[in-house]
């Protein structure tokens, strides 16, 4: 395949959007669509309206556009192009297909965090590393996966993400081992309760969670549970203190380093593993889900990585270039990592995970 050609070749949607005549509505309100709203008037895109699934139509109006339902859309526009402002995961997405059915409609891919923008211009520009990655990228399901979601974000079609099998195995014995997992991020526990259930042989598990009404469902919920070593503590590139964002759900967030309300670690300060010449403790696995703070916890832990060459788990969707910056960081770590990306079925390209095996 020259990946290059290939996706050099593929229309950009924000250009299709810029360029069509049709009428241009947002489907979907709340913060995402704000962000997509703003992303598309920047881009010299004019929307006409907004709509919303049956139940969220309430006479309310949006960014000064009455919210109007899917009937009254087509009733007022007839024909009318739709930009995709809200998350669909398993059955649910089967909604897309449905207004598929009668209209064009485009995903955009925006960060859950941050700025920038994972577009065609970005993709081509570093055209170079996507050429690296995909050599890197250890089977068939991973490459394909790869170009799937590389299609997606440059076109916005939604078919792209379920042309590649949504598989989300992960290598086997990928967590089978005698050693300390960490679970970054480890929310109400449901990840700490998966990875005991597959490995019985663990010495410990250091679970870190910094919200504090996640925190307390996380020490319920496993209490049961061998050697669980829960932290209420924001995991990232350094010791001290950080700014939390508090709020009750997986969409806390990290935002800055050096103040703030909650303690920080780096993996390596927490396993005594400061430099490469620590024994430390020895760590089998490690599991990162850090809502937008993935790689600060990836550089917190180099030292880690190169003294116990844990299998890792890690989130490349959080900011809008970890797909590409994540797996190359790694690499650049350790060049013996070899790396599998799995999905699962998400819309926008959520939920992606890289399991770099050593």
């Amino acid at each position: 395949m020259n990946i290059t050609e290939t996706l050099a070749s593929l229309p950009c949607m924000y250009e299709e959007l810029a360029a069509e005549k049709r009428p241009i509505l947002l489907y979907g309100m709340g913060d995402g669509a704000e962000k997509i709203f703003n992303t598309l008037v920047k881009r010299s895109v004019k929307v006409s309206g907004v709509f919303a699934s049956e139940g969220f139509v309430r006479g309310q109006s949006f960014l000064g556009f009455p919210v109007m339902s899917l009937a009254e859309a087509e009733k007022e526009y007839g024909d009318f192009v739709a930009v995709l402002c809200f998350a669909l995961e398993g059955e649910k997405t089967g909604i897309i297909k449905s207004i598929k059915k009668f209209h064009t409609l485009y995903s955009p891919n925006l960060p859950v965090y941050g700025e920038g923008i994972f577009d065609k211009e970005y993709i081509l520009s570093h055209i170079d590393r996507v050429r690296r990655l995909y050599n890197y990228l250890a089977d068939d399901l991973s490459r394909e996966l790869f170009v799937s979601l590389l299609k997606y974000n440059i076109t916005g079609e939604t078919d792209y993400l379920f042309e590649s099998k949504n598989s989300f195995s992960f290598p086997q014995g990928f967590f089978t081992h005698t050693k300390r997992h960490i679970d970054v991020g480890a929310f109400d526990g449901d990840t700490v309760i998966e990875f005991s259930s597959i490995n019985s042989t663990y010495s410990d598990i250091a679970a870190f969670e910094p919200d504090k009404v996640n925190f307390r469902k996380l020490v319920k919920n496993t209490s049961h549970i061998r050697g669980v070593l829960c932290e209420n503590t924001a995991v990232t590139n350094r010791d001290g203190v950080g700014m939390f964002s508090q709020k009750g759900n997986r969409a806390s967030s990290f935002i800055k380093q050096s103040e703030g309300n909650i303690r920080t670690v780096s993996i390596d300060g927490y396993c005594g593993q400061r430099t490469i010449n620590d024994n430390g403790v020895k760590v089998g696995s490690i599991k990162i889900d850090a809502e937008g703070a993935d790689k600060e916890v990836l550089q917190g832990a180099v030292n880690t990585l190169y003294n116990s060459r844990p299998n890792i788990m890690v989130a490349l969707y959080h900011r809008a270039y970890d797909l590409l910056d994540i797996p190359l960081l790694i690499r650049s770590y350790d060049y013996k990592y070899k790396l599998y990306l799995r999905k699962k079925e998400y819309v926008p390209a959520w939920d992606v995970f890289l399991f770099a095996e050593h």
